[in-house]
């Protein structure tokens, strides 16, 4: 604790001068700021969500949001790498040490004539 000097103890409580008693095995969560929202789903879907939810032990709100934000995260990540990728100047593929064929030649038709 700011400005507190830890007194310790065995009791089971770590004390600190002038703060409560916080039990020594107590674990902080910070949790992020949450918007609710309402959705509308058919049955089937519906039904989906709860059983997968349930299969992993979470609510059926944590494990939608948790689903949205690992498809938003691709999503980043994908767009990511097609942006790096475009942002590249064409080059020669490897591996080919000669010219390319001419248009013509790709196109041309023998058994048609």
């Amino acid at each position: 604790m700011p400005g507190g000097a830890f007194i310790g103890g065995t009791s089971g409580y770590a004390t600190y001068d002038g703060a409560p008693k916080i039990p020594k095995y107590t674990h902080f969560v910070y949790y992020k700021p949450m918007k609710n929202i309402t959705i509308t789903l058919d049955d089937e879907t519906a039904t989906w969500a709860r059983t997968s939810a349930a299969r992993q032990n979470k609510s059926l709100s944590r494990f939608l949001g948790e689903l949205l934000e690992t498809t938003m995260h691709e999503s980043h990540a994908y767009d990511e790498a097609m942006r790096r990728y475009l942002a590249k100047k064409p080059g020669p593929i490897a591996g080919y040490e000669t010219t390319y064929p001419e248009r013509h030649a790709l196109h041309e038709r023998h058994d048609l004539r």
